[in-house]
């Protein structure tokens, strides 16, 4: 793993995702795929090499290393993204913890070695978002863009965008 991950928004609409495992974790993961316009197929653990055909993505959800670690040398020879749920050592990419308002999204990464952090900051950044109405707002400053002659939208938009402020503290409890 390097020492920092490079985030992605992956464009996944039609393109062919895996999700390897089963329960709430892998319907959760399948889920999410869906809504980002992937074609999802789901397998409990044994992958055939054919099914790795023509697949942009692979999520395994669950814990065995020993698949893990399988799958992610099938998947590198073949140039594929993997992802092993809590074992960082073994995948290609990381999830990120994502809130969203409208088209506005927010990940929070912590390369996959503390997702709880990144699950929690999560529900506070939402809270702001919400508190905000930042949903309108992305939607207001959109229109704005889309009225504004492209040679002019820098200057403007950083005006319309000028005041924007997040206050507040972040605190941790320490041990």
């Amino acid at each position: 793993m390097t020492a920092h991950g490079y985030p992605l928004n992956l464009h996944l609409d039609g393109k062919k995702c895996l999700v390897v495992g089963a329960g709430e974790e892998a319907e959760q993961r399948a889920r999410s795929l869906v809504e980002a316009g992937a074609r999802v197929q789901t397998l409990a653990r044994d992958v055939p090499d054919a099914e790795l055909d023509d697949t942009w993505l692979v999520v395994q959800t669950s814990l065995d290393a020993e698949l893990a670690a399988d799958l992610s040398r099938r998947c590198e020879a073949r140039r594929i993204f993997f992802c092993a749920v809590d074992q960082p050592q073994h995948s290609s990419y990381s999830h990120m913890a994502l809130t969203r308002a409208g088209s506005l999204t927010l990940a929070i990464a912590t390369e996959g070695r503390v997702p709880a952090l990144g699950r929690r900051l999560r529900v506070e950044l939402g809270r702001l978002l919400d508190e905000a109405d930042a949903a309108n707002e992305v939607e207001r400053l959109a229109a704005l863009r889309a009225a504004t002659p492209a040679a002019e939208r820098r200057e403007v938009l950083a005006r319309a965008v000028a005041d924007v402020r997040l206050t507040g503290a972040l605190q941790f409890k320490k041990p």
